[in-house]
């Protein structure tokens, strides 16, 4: 018989909101507690397991690699109970066929409220997910079930080299890799930049995945000129906050920068004078059966790429090619 396990729910709970929100105040309000009830569940975690979970560097904490360890068990168990719960939980209009969607790379969600509505008219049956872990460990993610659906980038043929031929490929659309100005910024005024021109200025990157063959570098190659000054940030609006205050540049796929570019409060640049794009590609299992729930919501990414009126197209993927 299996020993009773030392942590609770709440103590996951905890640890996950610390470090999604970046401390104890922060994870305080979204817990609906209070810190010294947040401090005293850490400090219990810790007491049971007799393990440090957080170092403390100024005023920042930080995971020790126990607590990685913990994070990481944390975020399926408790990904998997929502799960269950959302499967189990009757709806009002009957029984409904969840599927999970990933978006790898970047957690910009803009477009989805419209998606959703038109997928919603075209399969009323079907409640859609999203699940956070796929963005930086979409093919994980995929073959543990975790998620149905993955957005992803790049080559298929690289990639199976790396997961094998367990997945299902549906290519989306092209999208062109931009460089991304303040509008007032030095580079503004040029009509497309490389690693070159960019090479002085402060370059913000953010982490992309762990797996292998997941990189800028596996699309796009390193670059030509190395960057001198690399800030790494982990989430890409914070990147996109600071160069829209005008202190550097970074590089996105197009649609991600749509709303900014729109407004004016960004300028997107081609990546060199030919310009560089991506493919997108919606990733399924390939056991899953083709005109199943995930299936489904694949196919739609396809059709809805092409539709000019209100298609992907139109928050920056150039077509289906």
């Amino acid at each position: 018989m299996a020993e009773a396990p030392l942590l609770e729910l709440r103590h996951l709970l905890v640890l996950i909101a610390i470090v999604e929100t970046g401390g104890v105040t922060a994870a305080a309000l979204r817990l609906g507690l209070t810190q010294s009830a947040v401090t005293h569940r850490v400090r219990e975690a810790e007491r049971r397991l007799q393990r440090r979970l957080f170092s403390r560097s100024g005023k920042r904490l930080l995971l020790t690699p126990a607590g990685e360890r913990l994070l990481q068990s944390a975020q399926r168990v408790v990904e998997e109970l929502g799960r269950a719960e959302q499967e189990l939980r009757p709806s009002a209009g009957g029984v409904r066929e969840l599927v999970r969607l990933g978006q790898a790379t970047y957690s910009r969600y803009h477009w989805l409220p419209r998606f959703l509505e038109d997928f919603g008219d075209r399969s009323p049956g079907i409640e859609v997910d999203l699940v956070a872990r796929a963005t930086h460990s979409p093919f994980a993610a995929l073959a543990e079930g975790a998620v149905d659906v993955a957005l992803v980038y790049g080559s298929r043929s690289e990639q199976r080299g790396s997961w094998g031929g367990g997945f299902r490929w549906r290519h989306i659309a092209s999208d062109p890799l931009v460089v991304i100005v303040a509008p007032g910024h030095r580079l503004a005024a040029l009509p497309w930049l490389s690693s070159r021109e960019m090479a002085d200025e402060r370059y913000f990157a953010y982490p992309l995945s762990s797996e292998p063959g997941y990189s800028w570098d596996t699309v796009a190659g390193p670059p030509p000129v190395p960057f001198r000054r690399v800030s790494q940030v982990q989430l890409p609006e914070a990147v996109i906050d600071l160069v829209r205050a005008g202190f550097g540049c970074a590089i996105f796929s197009r649609w991600a920068v749509e709303p900014e570019v729109a407004d004016g409060s960004l300028l997107a640049k081609p990546l060199g004078p030919e310009g560089f794009s991506l493919d997108w590609w919606a990733v399924t299992r390939a056991a899953e059966p083709e005109d199943g729930p995930a299936g489904r919501l694949a196919d739609f990414f396809v059709d809805y790429a092409r539709r000019p009126d209100r298609g992907l197209a139109n928050l920056g993927f150039g077509g289906s090619g």
